[in-house]
């Protein structure tokens, strides 16, 4: 599927649930209204959706939450969506914590990658930003994960009061377990007013300060917006920068949120309640037609650099 700016939207973000067993400060309001389970769609639904995209070209499903490993029968789910027709491939993202009890199964399923947020290794920090002494846990999650054999990625929101030592400690964490470290800007929200968040040259300015030689590294390492470079020839690390290296001209996915509202951007409301046609017994041919007049919307960019969006990171799944 293309978009009406000629933009190929070939990667479909799926949230399946709002639910977490963190409260990261930069992403869940201190008092959050959890959807009833009725309002958020089951596993059918989501592969109905699921096979209508794959259907007219989307190739990349990231399952994501709030923590999509809370809900029941997760991997039963990734299992089928990876054996969904014309289905690439499928990744996780995760905070880690649930994660060792189904690394097996998600081998044998198959899995192509599993992102992990990590934001600190100092644990102090850890339970300053999550709100939960878990630090431990997710660490030996990481490389459990590692040593299974499947792909992963180590995604950090830093924020202004991220030390630099926080960061090298994070860069030399991921050169021991040789894996991708991607800094995600954070993106204002109305969840998170009082948080500041450190860009992606600031970063890079504390890294080459540190002693490190950044690097440009044309490598790809999955489909999104992240632009690379090599520590000192070595650990890739990736900057995925909202606003301050703003991407929308290439960007190429959509985002199903756990109560069924496909977003064709992350910052807007534009898009199509597919819950309600869902549940009103729309067929395959009328969920291809309503993606189609999604995409066909799909706005030019978002304006996170005007005013932050209305809604909190884990309604949407990021």
């Amino acid at each position: 599927m293309r978009d009406q700016y000629g933009r190929e939207i070939n990667y479909l973000r799926i949230s399946l649930t709002d639910r977490c067993n963190l409260r990261c400060c930069y992403c869940r309001p201190e008092v959050a209204q959890q959807l009833a389970h009725s309002e958020i769609l089951t596993y059918e639904e989501i592969l109905a959706v699921c096979r209508a995209a794959a259907s007219l070209g989307i190739r990349r499903f990231k399952v994501t939450g709030g923590e999509p490993l809370l809900r029941r029968d997760c991997v039963f789910f990734l299992r089928k969506l990876k054996q969904l027709a014309g289905c690439g491939k499928v990744t996780l993202t995760t905070n880690g914590i649930l994660l060792p009890e189904v690394l097996p199964e998600l081998v044998r399923l198959g899995l192509d990658g599993i992102n992990i947020s990590l934001d600190t290794l100092d644990r102090q920090r850890y339970v300053q930003i999550t709100g939960a002494d878990r630090l431990d846990e997710v660490i030996s999650a990481v490389s459990q994960a590692c040593a299974a054999g499947i792909k992963v990625k180590l995604n950090c929101v830093p924020l202004q009061d991220t030390s630099e030592a926080e960061l090298l400690e994070l860069v030399t964490f991921a050169q021991k377990l040789q894996v991708p470290l991607r800094f995600i800007e954070l993106m204002p929200l109305s969840c998170n007013n009082a948080v500041q968040g450190l860009s992606g040259s600031e970063i890079r300015s504390r890294l080459t300060a540190a002693g490190f030689t950044l690097t440009p590294d044309k490598t790809i390492y999955g489909g999104g917006p992240a632009v690379y470079y090599r520590l000192d020839g070595q650990t890739p690390v990736g900057f995925i920068e909202p606003l301050h290296g703003k991407f929308c001209s290439c960007c190429n996915r959509i985002r199903l949120t756990a109560a069924g509202y496909l977003k064709t951007c992350l910052y807007g409301h534009s898009g199509v309640d597919l819950r309600e046609l869902l549940r009103s017994g729309a067929d395959a041919a009328v969920l291809r037609q309503a993606l189609v007049q999604a995409v066909s919307q799909k706005p030019l960019g978002h304006d996170f650099e005007h005013a932050p969006a209305a809604f909190t990171m884990n309604e949407i799944g990021g």
